[in-house]
């Protein structure tokens, strides 16, 4: 009997999970996504409300990690596979952020001021914002899990 494979995208990220180190891992993103019109992208994966997400090595090893253990996750070829985000932000402003983690690491970037006009600040979209939040860094895309945030500290630039 002939088993039916749904075809999906392998879609690379690097994976801050602690106490590991970050470490390379990939998704697979369907071609058709529940909630818009094209491919899936990497923050729908990690959005979803589930526990846990699974995530692969290049020589077929799994790690089905939990939603809440995961701290950022940076993604390979942002403008490609999360091409959804970039197409949704066009046209907003940013501002520049510095985040502390749980862990006492950080992280600096920019955030997407996507919002209604007069709910524009930082503290309005993270706090519109649940699970993991778009975060620039000049060519690199974090989404960072906001429940292992302990403090963000907006800069002026």
């Amino acid at each position: 009997m002939d088993e039916y494979h749904v075809p999906k995208e392998k879609a690379s990220v690097l994976i801050a999970m602690p106490p590991r180190q970050p470490e390379p891992r990939y998704v697979f993103l369907s071609s058709c996504a529940q909630n818009h019109k094209g491919a899936e992208t990497p923050s729908e994966i990690f959005n979803l409300h589930k526990p846990f997400v699974p995530l692969f090595q290049e020589r077929g090893e799994v790690l089905l990690a939990r939603h809440d253990a995961i701290t950022w996750v940076m993604v390979s070829e942002p403008q490609r596979v999360e091409w959804y985000y970039y197409e949704s932000r066009a046209g907003f402003p940013d501002a520049r952020v510095f985040f502390e983690f749980d862990t006492g690491t950080r992280l600096d970037g920019r955030v997407a001021l996507i919002g209604p006009a007069g709910a524009r600040r930082v503290l309005d979209v993270i706090n519109r914002q649940e699970g993991f939040l778009h975060v620039e860094r000049g060519d690199e895309l974090f989404l960072v899990n906001l429940k292992r945030v302990a403090s963000i500290t907006p800069k002026a630039d």
